[in-house]
């Protein structure tokens, strides 16, 4: 398999390097206080929730919801899915791949919360966001859920996760 992770790799570095020079573009032609200033995150509104999942990350078991859209709806006939993490934007997020890309609905933004789970088209790709000091995400997301648990351990944690529906 070393030529699908090196594809994985390519992938995640061209995205990681695209984030950044959109990061920088974004701010371009403001001054210091402006950027400051508009950096208030505006969080997505509050959604239904389809269903409660577990996401573990080693040793660490978070609880989560999806909520009831049609692309969580997808997200969630994936369920169980174990995934490796990566990291396209430090200190803000991290990502992982899904094994098939969903129908695209429409419904993107670029509003996003600190805890949020939130699917990228293009990737296909799901952000975890365990920061909320940018203004809003740097490509364009449908919000699918919300990881309702301490989030801090994607801070520091990069290995794979399990995602499941909780057992009642």
């Amino acid at each position: 398999m070393p030529v699908k992770k090196a594809c994985i790799s390519k992938t995640a570095a061209g995205l990681t390097g695209l984030l950044l020079l959109l990061s920088f573009a974004a701010c371009g032609g403001q001054a210091e206080e402006e950027v400051e200033m508009s950096a208030m995150n505006t969080p997505p509104p509050e959604e239904p929730v389809l269903m409660e999942i577990t996401v573990t990350a080693g040793e660490t078991v978070l609880e989560g919801v999806l909520f009831d859209n049609e692309t969580a709806q997808a997200v969630s006939a994936m369920l169980p899915l174990t995934v490796d993490l990566w990291h396209p934007a430090p200190g803000f997020a991290r990502a992982f791949d899904l094994p098939e890309q969903i129908p695209d609905t429409a419904e993107r933004t670029r509003n996003y919360e600190r805890d949020g789970l939130a699917y990228w088209y293009e990737g296909p790709s799901v952000a975890i966001f365990y920061s909320d000091h940018l203004e809003q995400t740097i490509v364009e997301v449908v919000t699918i859920g919300r990881i309702t648990s301490d989030i801090s351990v994607f801070e520091e944690y990069g290995g794979s996760i399990t995602i499941t529906e909780k057992e009642e």
